[in-house]
């Protein structure tokens, strides 16, 4: 399901008071747009057929690819700083999601 008139960035709003001024990058609205599709139909098919040796060898690689589309955008979002509400520093020094 593809919009025709898709914005050029996805803005996000801290509060009432104050606007985030990062934005989604075009590249990283397409790849969630892309995952949302591809888990949809991946869904949608998995319930219509029953699952044989084929599904088995193309379900690892649909999943790998919405993974790697995901881990884009997410690591984009972190990097602006648009996940700092939700991620604690932990006290081993990783992450922590609150």
């Amino acid at each position: 399901m593809h919009n025709q008139s898709a914005p050029q960035t996805a803005s996000a709003c801290r509060d009432s008071l104050s606007t985030i001024s990062e934005h989604l990058s075009l590249e990283s609205f397409h790849k969630l747009n892309r995952a949302c599709e591809t888990l949809h139909y991946f869904g949608s098919d998995l319930r219509r057929h029953e699952i044989n040796g084929l599904s088995q060898l193309y379900t690892p690689q649909i999943l790998s690819y919405v993974h790697e589309d995901i881990s884009h955008v997410l690591e984009e979002l972190k990097a602006k700083g648009l996940c700092r509400d939700f991620i604690a520093p932990s006290v081993n020094g990783g992450e922590h999601h609150v």
